[in-house]
């Protein structure tokens, strides 16, 4: 499990991975992989423990349907234009021609829009095969036979589609009852005892005050005229939403505070908007540290027409400029268009108070009141303060659910707060930890439309279980307990990712850097569980030492991947 470990970490970073992925050499490993594995069953004699006899049953079948799916499977893109029936694909496995069973024609495309703005919602092509009218879009696939057809991309003059061609009959059937057994057996075992309770130290720490002062000389408007001005519905980051939404997020970004010397984003906003003359003299753009620069800094006045300097040597900076103009030049957001339907008052009030109150903060606070009172000898205050720290962060949860319009683990700052909450009952001050991450974040705040992969029931059972996971994950470092049912929780939303994917992509595993590194950390959490015939892992310091290392790979699968790899799973 280490050198597959190894070798699957160090060829993300390698350009031409997929060589490794399907060399001999690699294919072996996995073989080795599976024969300790029944080399273990029989050495252990694990058929006296059904439970986990069946969970690494079950893993092997998985290996099995992985085999065949690699030496049977079909894979390949068809296009298709508008009235010109069709029936031959590529082949991107074999590299020629293939057929399917029938020809197949391009009635119609189209592109779904959000409501009232321009970004996309789902992709569609509408079919006809053997008499049949089939609809193809993202998370909906069309079959013929043991054919199954996926959206993939379109023409630009939304005549013409391009959709994935998968075959597996026998693979991915082999591999899915793999995964069902596994899911079966975790379930079945959960009726043990998921964990001792028991009081953990407590680190405490507080801080914070902040102070304004007056934005003096800056036109602006009034307060009052700011406040009304701030609940006007306009469509910005292809959404509709209220005014200060965009101003907060706007004010955030360059100058890293939601407020500007005692004047609100909305207030700052406008006046920029209205005064851009008085207002390109402040210094607004936050550069690095406490250093803030104007937007006249970034313009050479000598040259005609002015132009941009310094732009290129930082891209946060230049992001950040970037936007100034795009508020100068009237770019930077759009009224709501006529017949568009407005958001309710109520989901108004409640995105400004979002915008308002400091909720994450407030989350942290309560989290290290909840991991102080550990140290205390009244066990009622310590489940009382628990009680509330998990229901506000549940509320909190919520509330973006409902702002948002979808269940909130589509992005980092998302999946933060509901990892938070999983470490609730465990681990309040891990709660705060992570809440200090996300307050980070939230120096660049975005509450958008899911792009449409996202746009499935998948996403909360597949999300759901790999935070909770990764949240299991970090506890077990204390509790080592509870490492057993945190790497089967995270091998389980590695296989409900998979089934995901195969609906989205036609492929339930395509060796992306997000998938790979999941397989890392699950391979390396995974070798400490075997205490009984690694006698290593039985003391408590070895195991804290080989903690350290996992964590590391745990980081790199949660940040790491987003910020140096990329991928198919780099939506945020």
């Amino acid at each position: 499990m280490i050198v597959l470990a190894a070798v699957v970490a160090v060829a993300t970073f390698l350009p031409e991975n997929h060589r490794i992925y399907g060399s001999w050499w690699f294919t072996l490993l996995w073989f080795a992989l599976a024969l300790s594995g029944i080399w273990l069953i029989c050495l252990r004699r694990l058929w006296s423990k059904p439970l986990v006899c069946c969970l690494h049953l079950s893993l092997l079948v998985i290996l099995v349907g992985a085999f065949v799916t690699s030496i049977s499977a079909k894979r390949g893109i068809i296009h298709l234009r508008e009235g010109i029936p069709s029936d031959t694909f590529f082949s991107t496995v074999e590299g020629k021609e293939g057929k399917l069973p029938c020809l197949v024609r391009l009635d119609s495309f189209e592109i779904i829009h959000y409501p009232g703005t321009e970004a996309p919602r789902d992709y569609v092509s509408h079919l006809t095969a053997q008499g049949r009218q089939l609809k193809v879009s993202v998370n909906r696939v069309a079959r013929l036979g043991h054919y199954r057809l996926y959206q993939t991309s379109y023409d630009d003059d939304l005549r013409g589609t391009l959709l994935s061609v998968n075959y597996d009959p026998w693979g991915t059937a082999i591999t899915y009852t793999g995964y069902l057994g596994f899911l079966l057996t975790f379930l079945a075992s959960l009726w043990r005892p998921l964990l001792r309770r028991r009081r953990g130290s407590a680190l405490v720490l507080l801080l914070l005050l902040s102070a304004t002062a007056k934005a003096e000389g800056l036109p602006t408007i009034s307060k009052e005229k700011a406040d009304s001005i701030g609940r006007t519905q306009i469509v910005w980051n292809n959404r509709a939403c209220p005014f200060a939404t965009m101003s907060t997020a706007f004010l955030r970004k360059i100058y890293g505070r939601s407020s500007y010397r005692g004047l609100s984003a909305t207030q700052v906003v406008v006046g920029w908007s209205e005064h851009p003359s008085e207002w390109d003299g402040a210094p607004l753009i936050k550069v690095k540290g406490h250093d803030y620069r104007s937007f006249i800094d970034f313009i050479d006045t000598l040259s005609n027409p002015p132009r941009l300097r310094g732009v290129g040597r930082d891209s946060r900076t230049d992001e950040k400029v970037a936007l100034v103009l795009m508020l100068r030049n009237g770019t930077l957001f759009e009224p709501l268009p006529e017949g568009a339907e407005p958001l309710s008052t109520t989901r108004v009030s409640l995105e400004l108070l979002y915008n308002r109150l400091p909720l994450t903060l407030i989350g942290i606070v309560l989290s290290i009141l909840a991991a102080a009172s550990s140290l205390l000898r009244s066990r009622r205050v310590y489940l009382a303060l628990r009680l509330v720290l998990a229901v506000y962060l549940l509320g909190h949860f919520c509330l973006l659910w409902y702002l948002s319009g979808h269940i909130p683990l589509a992005n980092t700052n998302e999946t933060l707060h509901f990892i938070a909450l999983c470490l609730v009952p465990w681990l309040p001050l891990g709660s705060a930890a992570t809440l200090a991450v996300g307050l980070l974040i939230e120096r660049n705040p975005q509450i958008t439309p899911l792009v449409p992969v996202l746009n499935s029931p998948w996403l909360s059972a597949h999300v759901s279980c790999v935070m909770l996971s990764y949240a299991l994950l970090v506890v077990s470092f204390f509790r080592r307990t509870v490492l057993r049912y945190a790497v089967s929780l995270l091998a389980v939303g590695i296989f409900l990712g998979a089934v995901w994917a195969n609906v989205a992509w036609g492929a339930y595993w395509q060796w992306d850097p997000k998938e790979a590194w999941a397989l890392v950390t699950l391979l390396v959490y995974s070798v400490p569980i075997h205490q009984e015939i690694l006698p290593w892992f039985r003391s408590d310091r070895n195991y804290r030492l080989y903690s350290l290392v996992a964590l590391a790979a745990l980081l790199m699968t949660y940040f790491g991947v987003n910020y140096l790899l990329g991928g198919l799973h780099s939506y945020a």
